[in-house]
């Protein structure tokens, strides 16, 4: 079945994360298909082919097998095309105003070798299914199937061997995001991993599409927005909270990133 339905949700006082444009699914594909984007596209992209096809990595088109997922979020280049025989096509082209990549840790442009396609693909087509229908409940029940496909297929980086030292860093940035109140250190990192630290600078920039040092910060901002808006900490014992040993080196970073002080968040989330 091919499901091919440009829509787009109500993000209800933007409490979800995804709204989903376009799904395609068991798409049988002709023979000269061959799809490139150099710029990307504005929205996000899984891609997950039922056979085998090729994808652009670094410059050259490398041939992958069935159920092999790729993550794209937004204007990031992309090309792949079939391969000999029948190629089936299945992706779903979506937007995510948390940034899905850094919420579920997928990486970017890197293959995902799928264990258990079956539920992969059962998800899609679930997200197909309810795309078309106009039910009060419709954006939320999209926006948690969306969120299943991403823990579904997250699932699978722990088996998965895409390059050289991608588990390390993988596990290194969830244990970031995990505790970003620690001390992290660039130098010990790579000495625990017996690289450079210009080659870990590349890899990380590489694999998730931002460096180690704004990984860091990122998660970092994340908790401390958690806590101005769910507690009455105050801002020097946030700072503290979140790893950061001077309450006005936090306050400074805060409003660089943000915009605001954390005050001034504090009272519009309030």
């Amino acid at each position: 079945m091919y499901y091919n339905i440009v829509t787009v949700n109500t993000n209800s006082g933007g409490l979800l994360m995804f709204n989903v444009y376009c799904v395609v699914t068991d798409c049988p594909v002709t023979e000269d298909f061959y799809c490139d984007f150099p710029t990307g596209i504005s929205n996000d992209m899984i891609l997950v082919p039922s056979s085998n096809f090729k994808v652009m990595i670094d410059g050259d088109l490398t041939t992958f097998p069935p159920h092999t997922a790729f993550y794209y979020p937004a204007r990031t280049p992309f090309c792949y095309t079939r391969t000999e025989g029948e190629y089936i096509d299945y992706f779903i082209h979506f937007s995510s105003d948390n940034n899905a990549y850094k919420e579920f840790h997928l990486p970017i442009g890197q293959p995902i070798y799928i264990t258990e396609p079956s539920d992969i693909y059962s998800l899609m087509k679930m997200i197909a299914r309810e795309n078309i229908l106009t039910g009060r409940n419709r954006s939320e029940i999209l926006d948690n199937l969306m969120k299943n496909l991403f823990l579904k297929i997250g699932e699978n980086i722990e088996n998965n061997s895409p390059e050289p030292h991608y588990n390390e860093l993988y596990k290194i940035r969830s244990r970031i995001y995990l505790h970003p109140e620690k001390e992290w250190s660039l130098d010990l990192i790579a000495s625990d991993l017996h690289m450079s630290i210009n080659n870990i600078h590349r890899l990380y920039k590489k694999f998730f599409g931002t460096s180690f040092i704004n990984d860091v910060i990122e998660s970092r901002l994340r908790k401390a927005k958690n806590y101005l808006s769910h507690t009455n900490y105050t801002v020097a014992t946030i700072a503290e909270y979140c790893g950061y040993n001077n309450v006005e080196h936090f306050s400074r970073q805060f409003k660089q990133y943000t915009g605001i002080t954390p005050k001034r968040y504090r009272d519009q989330e309030a």
